[in-house]
């Protein structure tokens, strides 16, 4: 039976959810150092922690933790701003969160602050923790859309980058026990960075999907299963020499579950 509109509790309680994504990079343009490939993949994984408050518009504010992160990369030798980590295992220490979505805003950010975000590897495990956070308007019923818009600053490689995102979201499936919500992603993002002796330039644009699955009586995220493409175009100008262009495909599967 269809529900005529969704009203979720205002007090999400805490959860646990393992998150892993699987993310491969395509290289092609200036040639990479000896002995690397132009095919890279990274492996991230996390558990998240997070209790939350909800508004009738959907925001959601919470609080947690990160803990169990790591990161597995074959990027150990490539030329910045293609690496960030190297192919050993990263392990942070566990890390205390705070968190907010609305229609404008979707943020997670340590507690305390970090002092410096550039290529730290808490900001992947936050960056993996925001894929958890969604918002659900008061109201909604089967088939209906809503529209969220977010601008991020991030650092890649000592390059300030911006990132602009939309997402479209829509009430799929409504039954007594589950919602189910789609989530598709357009993602531009630009920058600027390095010194005079060695500039970088940014550019990329990319789209994603996922699926949601969350819980009807309880408003908490039970599985989320998602894919995003991503192309960059690098420009790396090491004054007298020509500028030197490197295009990256960006390629992530991502998969989130509740753990019980």
């Amino acid at each position: 039976m269809v529900s005529s509109g969704v009203h979720l509790p205002r007090v999400q309680p805490g959860s646990r959810w393992t998150i892993a994504a699987v993310t491969r990079l395509n290289v092609s343009g200036a040639a990479m150092p000896a002995g690397v490939s132009d095919e890279q993949r990274i492996d991230t994984r996390a558990v998240v922690s997070l209790s939350s408050t909800r508004t009738a518009t959907g925001a959601l504010r919470g609080s947690g933790q990160i803990d169990s992160f790591t990161v597995r990369s074959s990027l150990a030798d490539a030329t910045p701003p293609l690496a960030t980590t190297g192919s050993a295992p990263v392990r942070p220490s566990l890390l205390l969160i705070d968190a907010l979505i609305d229609s404008t805003t979707l943020r997670v950010v340590s507690r305390p602050p970090l002092a410096n975000e550039c290529d730290r590897p808490e900001v992947s495990a936050m960056q993996l923790a925001r894929e958890l956070l969604v918002r659900i308007p008061d109201g909604v019923a089967q088939g209906d859309q809503w529209r969220d818009s977010t601008v991020t600053l991030v650092c890649r490689n000592g390059v300030p980058l911006t990132v602009y995102t939309t997402t479209r979201s829509r009430l799929e499936k409504v039954s007594r026990e589950t919602l189910v919500v789609t989530r598709d992603i357009s993602t531009t993002l630009d920058g600027t960075g390095g010194t005079a002796f060695r500039a970088f330039t940014l550019v990329g644009s990319g789209t994603g999907s996922q699926r949601l699955e969350i819980g009807a009586v309880s408003g908490i995220l039970e599985r989320l299963q998602g894919a995003s493409t991503l192309t960059m175009q690098v420009v790396e100008r090491i004054p007298p020499g020509a500028p030197r262009s490197q295009q990256v495909l960006q390629r992530v599967e991502l998969r989130a579950d509740r753990v019980r």
